[in-house]
């Protein structure tokens, strides 16, 4: 509601490249045996993160926000949608392991880009959450998939245990998200397998969407004065206006942009 306050009073906003895509569920025991090779029981290895990158098709897949020992939890902002995110409680003692899968996603790689539009990527962000959730029933429940069966093109009969409270409705991905990134997400899956043998399994569940790795929408400001291009004593900031991606990343830009007020005032 914020951009679009601003964009309405004729603020500058810009559209910004973000990522989305889904967020993975493997036991914590499986990436344990995988990244300690057989020794997951010695009691001084703390449970095990993975970080894992690909190029499909022009676009980079990547994991984001890989939380070991996790939990995957609903995070819906607005009605209608669904939306999902990880966490770890600090002992990381949780069975389940989570990471977000995200396709790189720029303005111009979108089917309505307009030059000059600022909410291309945030509308293609948000018809994803809302397709999702009428596709989980128009509940807090995500359209899930077991991995092996979107790669397959199959709906999922079952699924193992998963930590995401609300539940899950078994779906084909494939149909509910944009073949943009339907498509690279299984090329993806294929080649992580093979960086990581045994990732790539029917018990890893895909739960729909990962969305908000970061903003879509950008606050333009100067780079020296940290404060908006054209309204000065508006100081874009951290996650939400676009300069940062993560807890430690929005802090800090936070403290530069009090430095730059404490300057400017003195």
């Amino acid at each position: 509601d914020i951009f679009y306050l601003l964009h309405n009073r004729g603020i500058k906003v810009e559209a910004k490249p973000f990522a989305i895509g889904v967020r993975i569920e493997h036991s914590q025991s499986l990436i344990d045996q995988i990244q300690y090779h057989g020794d997951d029981q010695n009691p001084y290895l703390p449970p095990a993160s993975y970080s894992l990158v690909e190029q499909v098709d022009g676009l980079g897949v990547y994991s984001f926000c890989m939380c070991p020992g996790g939990i995957i939890a609903p995070c819906a902002t607005d009605i209608e949608e669904v939306v999902t995110n990880g966490w770890s409680p600090s002992k990381r003692n949780n069975p389940y392991s989570n990471s977000g899968i995200v396709v790189s996603v720029s303005p111009q790689d979108l089917p309505n880009y307009k030059d000059n539009d600022p909410f291309v990527c945030l509308e293609f962000q948000k018809k994803v959450e809302y397709d999702c959730w009428v596709a989980a029933g128009k509940t807090q429940k995500v359209p899930a998939q077991r991995m092996t069966d979107f790669i397959a093109g199959k709906v999922s009969t079952d699924f193992p245990k998963t930590s995401y409270q609300p539940g899950l409705t078994a779906v084909d991905l494939n149909e509910v998200l944009p073949d943009m990134l339907a498509s690279r997400l299984r090329k993806a899956f294929v080649a992580f397998g093979h960086k990581m043998k045994g990732y790539l399994t029917t018990e890893a569940v895909l739960h729909a969407p990962e969305s908000r790795t970061s903003s879509p929408v950008k606050i333009p400001r100067d780079d020296f004065s940290l404060e908006h291009i054209e309204i000065k004593g508006i100081y874009p900031c951290a996650e939400g206006a676009g300069y940062a991606g993560g807890i430690i990343s929005a802090a800090i830009d936070g403290i530069n942009c009090m430095d730059r007020i404490i300057e400017k005032y003195n």
